[in-house]
């Protein structure tokens, strides 16, 4: 492990599932990274769907899916979650505390 600079994550398609809607696809950037205030992995991205603030979502990847909070829009009609809980693709700092 090379340290906590670089954050990890994934870019490519996802599912998004909101409660009552049908699931769609939609391409995203994630990340994650260490917080050391926080004491723990924080993940975040942008997703292009136009989702209202404070919409909670499921986001699905290849590998996972985790629970998110949309928190705005950007004027390129993307918006940006915030991840609850463990990132839905490998981070490599939470991988390796897995295997010890």
């Amino acid at each position: 492990m090379s340290g906590h600079e670089e954050p990890e994550g994934y870019e490519g398609d996802v599912t998004v599932a909101v409660e009552g809607e049908p699931e769609r696809t939609a391409h995203a950037a994630l990340g994650a990274r260490f917080d050391p205030l926080a004491g723990h992995v924080v993940w975040s991205g942008r997703v292009a769907l136009d989702l209202a603030p404070r919409t909670r979502v499921v986001l699905g990847t290849p590998h996972s899916s985790a629970p998110a909070e949309a928190t705005e829009r950007d004027p390129w009609g993307n918006t940006r979650v915030t991840g609850i809980g463990r990132p839905p693709f490998p981070v490599e700092l939470l991988d390796d505390a897995a295997d010890v």
